[in-house]
């Protein structure tokens, strides 16, 4: 989301971009990507109508979401550490006071480091069932998905659909490339992968990675959300999504026609989970053959989607829908919640060091990621699970 030319000197080129680096895959924008089967051809395919019962919309609980909203003054956050007994001031010092949308993404040079105890302390603190520690398993899982989020910035795989990269052949060492899309405006790229062995079909979107998606971050305003009434998402993302909506999805559906047994699991990092939100959704608001039996969403750093009654709306419709966030990685707090902005999901949050927490509420909870705010930074974006985000290493 902000992008430096010099991470030591911590000047601004771009900001609120989601993660476009220099070194990042060169962008593949000849247009709409070719299907790799040259027997099928979906050319003049049309999106199925909405089914009416999925396009409900949630009456969200009167309870207040979250005790730290990015856009409160700073006094406010100290008091919410203070509550917890832990010392504001010995929060992780790691650079230069810059500002996105409000946010401090980092802390004063005058802030000395945290201790061990001061973070265990606010670990320990009793939070009930809000927060719960991650098993390995779990920990796993969600690394699995980081990695193949990650090969989404592999030109060799949304550039020439190959599975040859290192984390390919690491995680998924039969899959498959079905399908590679990318749309020629806003530059939303993606593939559809499938594993035998794993009995997965993974629909895949790449986060920014160039001139064109940085412009689709940086349209801030909420529009109408058309299939359910009342709700409101950011307009960047959504009209993005939109440009290939129709490429994918004859391909997701010919593929579980052919492997009815097989999960679909729609994944991303950065805008690419802002894109693998919609179209979980696009195909089971769309198609009766998915659900919350076969269909999941998992994605890491992703930023801010919608509204609070889009929030409830993708609680409301039951499918398993998990965040990564890395320790304080500012994207997930953008755009900011003074916006009218909620995240839905189950929230993994990953202190390096500290292991992973999982805030067990499927909307934003203030026990997790928010808890820091607004000492977040930018770097911790870059990585997930030890996984690079944005370079095809």
């Amino acid at each position: 989301m902000v992008y430096f030319t010099s991470i030591k000197k911590g000047i601004f080129v771009i900001s609120m971009a989601l993660i476009g680096t220099s070194h990042a895959a060169p962008a593949t924008s000849d247009g709409p990507s070719k299907t790799l089967h040259s027997d099928t051809n979906f050319h003049n395919f049309a999106l199925p109508p909405l089914i009416s019962n999925r396009t409900q919309a949630v009456v969200p609980h009167s309870k207040t979401i979250s005790l730290n909203s990015e856009t409160e003054n700073m006094l406010e956050n100290i008091e919410w550490f203070q509550e917890l007994g832990i010392n504001y001031t010995g929060m992780v010092q790691r650079g230069d006071i810059k500002t996105l949308d409000k946010m401090i993404l980092d802390l004063p040079a005058n802030i000395r480091a945290a201790s061990e105890q001061n973070l265990q302390n606010r670990l320990n603190v009793n939070f009930g069932d809000e927060i719960v520690i991650a098993s390995p398993g779990q920990i796993d899982n969600h690394k699995y998905y980081a990695a193949l989020a990650a090969t989404a910035y592999c030109r060799e795989v949304t550039g020439l659909g190959l599975w040859t990269c290192e984390n390919c052949q690491k995680y998924v060492p039969d899959g498959q490339v079905i399908f590679k899309f990318n749309s020629p405006i806003a530059d939303t790229t993606g593939f559809i992968l499938k594993s035998d062995s794993q009995k997965t079909i993974n629909l895949v979107f790449r986060g920014t990675n160039s001139l064109r998606q940085t412009i689709t971050d940086l349209i801030l305003i909420k529009k109408d959300y058309p299939p359910v009434d009342g709700t409101q998402v950011h307009t960047g993302f959504y009209n993005s999504y939109l440009e290939v909506a129709d490429q994918f999805f004859p391909y997701i559906q010919r593929e579980i026609a052919a492997h009815p047994n097989y999960k679909i699991v729609v994944s991303g990092h950065s805008l690419g989970a802002a894109h693998a939100l919609f179209a979980a959704l696009d195909l089971y608001q769309r198609d009766r053959r998915f659900d919350a039996s076969n269909l999941s969403v998992y994605t890491v750093g992703s930023p801010r989607i919608g509204d609070t009654n889009f929030a409830y709306y993708v609680k409301g419709t039951g499918i398993p829908y998990y965040r990564s966030v890395n320790d304080r990685d500012v994207i997930p707090h953008f755009p900011a919640q003074g916006l009218g902005y909620l995240h839905a999901g189950i929230e993994i949050w990953d202190l390096p060091g500290y292991g992973s927490h999982v805030c067990t509420s499927e909307t934003e909870s203030a026990y997790c990621s928010n808890s820091i705010v607004p000492a977040t930074h930018i770097l911790d974006h870059l990585t997930y699970y030890g996984i690079n985000e944005g370079l095809c290493l």
